[in-house]
């Protein structure tokens, strides 16, 4: 019997490993190289912009130079998204190896199965952005602590490589994104902690020298462009604060921070339940007795940092709760351990919540399972749109660009955005002018409609012509749509439904 559990336990990890592996790795090349994503064509062109040990600046400064230097030995995206995929896997190690120190092998099996079934971060898998290097270092900090607080008992040269890994992490982490220097807190908990004493023999302060260090080794140029950086920094901080209006924050105008996540990214990221699981792993950390107290305060603060991060921020995309949601999944997985622990029906909430991210895993898997709905419009086109016809679509919206080897110099870009600030009326009639005199409309996300049609007293103007155009008012036919089918409410936040599955609509003039 012992031996068939033992069978059955090793085919469940198997398992486990082709859906990690597959999930991540499948179809790095989803996009056949168009680059549609304005976050990865800015990494990945910082990263050609530089030569190692004779130019190493690399005029980006959004991000940090590791992930710059990282890629400047890739050949492609393809080949920089796999090194996301990497740290996605890796992530789910850690995960278990984060909530078997914690609390033990099932907490530790709980926070893996969590990360891996999470659509969140499948999709950070598929891009060269930076969460899933922020997520991977966030997790090697913590481990590191952890590690720092659990072996107390054993030879002081153990926890100093446990702190210097955390170090490390830390430093790696600033060095790529400058706000994960929050992550700095856990390092000077003290006062949190029952044995303020053992982080004192660490050296905390050390180790937060020997994170400043990495952070200038993998930032050279931070100090010969630290104006540059500054300024860059502060336009990113003003967006992300709401202090500078951009057309791409527009969902978020008139909505609450902290409850904008709760609603329209945990639920779709990680399951409807991950966010109540979450809070009792709160209530589980702070207030029930456990051998690990120690490190779980220390996960605690980590959290607190994770969860400022992003929560106070007016702009509230999936990224920002990504890069930090392996934290909050060790969390949640104290709480789903706890509840596990109350006999069937804790046993049975937690396979609901588990089962709840079934919708958004599948979804996911379609999406990069399939050809791009942007390419398959694009490849229509070709067949069903004559080359001199006279196309109009949305500025802003890398989504067209599969449309111009064959109809790009017929196709105008106008500015949607622009329409309801300008109160000339020039807009209005460039816009009544291309009506009349193009034969087709091409929409390749719902990025402007969305937020128009959303808030028309702000937008009455784009949102008119959208009336129209959807109604058929406005003289145009649709003819074509692309869409994943899988509906928008399953992924409301907006990022979703335009960087990797977007609707493509093509509407025709009645009159051509």
């Amino acid at each position: 019997m012992a031996r068939m559990v033992k069978m059955v336990k090793n085919l469940l990890l198997i398992f486990l490993l082709i859906i990690t592996l597959y999930s991540r790795f499948v179809n790095l090349n989803w996009d056949r190289g168009w680059g549609f994503h304005p976050d990865e064509n800015n990494l990945w062109g910082a990263s050609r912009n530089v030569k190692l040990f004779s130019s190493l600046d690399p005029k980006f400064y959004a991000y940090g130079g590791f992930p710059v230097y990282l890629y400047s030995f890739l050949d492609s995206k393809v080949q920089a998204r796999a090194v996301s995929a990497l740290l996605q896997t890796g992530i789910i190690g850690l995960l278990f190896l984060t909530g078997r120190q914690l609390k033990g092998e099932r907490a530790g099996f709980l926070a893996a199965l969590m990360g891996i079934f999470s659509a969140g971060l499948i999709q950070a898998s598929h891009f060269l952005t930076v969460e899933s290097l922020i997520g991977f270092f966030s997790l090697l900090l913590v481990l590191g602590l952890v590690e720092v607080c659990e072996t107390a008992h054993v030879d002081l040269k153990f926890r100093k490589l446990h702190m210097a890994l955390a170090a490390g992490a830390l430093g790696l982490g600033i060095g790529t994104k400058v706000s994960f220097v929050l992550f700095s807190l856990p390092l000077f908990g003290r006062s949190l902690f029952k044995r303020p004493g053992l982080f004192k023999k660490a050296r905390p302060l050390l180790a937060l020298v020997f994170a400043a260090l990495i952070f200038l080794l993998t930032n050279p140029f931070i100090l010969a462009k630290f104006k540059d950086v500054k300024s860059t920094l502060q336009y990113e901080a003003n967006v992300a604060m709401g202090n500078l209006p951009v057309f791409y924050t527009r969902q978020f105008m008139g909505t609450i921070p902290g409850w904008f996540q709760a609603v329209h990214v945990f639920p779709f990221i990680m399951g409807w339940l991950f966010v109540p699981i979450f809070f009792i792993g709160v209530f589980v950390i702070c207030f029930k007795e456990s051998p690990c107290r120690t490190a779980r305060r220390l996960l605690m603060v980590s959290a607190i940092a994770a969860l400022l991060s992003f929560v106070p921020m007016w702009a509230k995309w999936t990224r920002y709760v990504v890069q930090v949601l392996p934290i909050l999944i060790l969390v949640a997985a104290l709480g789903a351990d706890w509840i596990w622990e109350k006999g069937k029906i804790g046993k049975a909430i937690v396979g609901l919540a588990i089962i709840s991210f079934s919708p958004q895993f599948f979804s996911i898997l379609k999406v990069y399972g399939s050809l791009d709905n942007r390419l398959v419009a694009a490849d229509w086109a070709v067949a069903n749109i004559p080359k001199n016809a006279k196309i109009f679509t949305e500025a802003m919206d890398l989504g067209i660009i599969p449309f111009n080897p064959v109809h790009g110099e017929n196709i105008t870009l106008f500015n949607f955005y622009e329409l309801d600030e300008d109160n000339t009326g020039q807009k209005q009639a460039a816009l009544d002018s291309l009506i009349k005199g193009s034969d087709y409309f091409i929409s390749v996300s719902n990025r402007v409609y969305g937020n128009s049609l959303r808030l028309p007293d702000k937008f009455p103007a784009s949102a008119g012509f959208y009336r129209q155009l959807f109604d058929g008012s406005l003289g145009y036919q649709r003819v074509a749509e692309f869409s994943s089918n899988i509906p928008s409410s399953l992924f409301p936040e907006e990022t979703f439904q335009v960087f990797d599955h977007p609707t493509v609509l093509i509407y025709k003039n009645k009159l051509y």
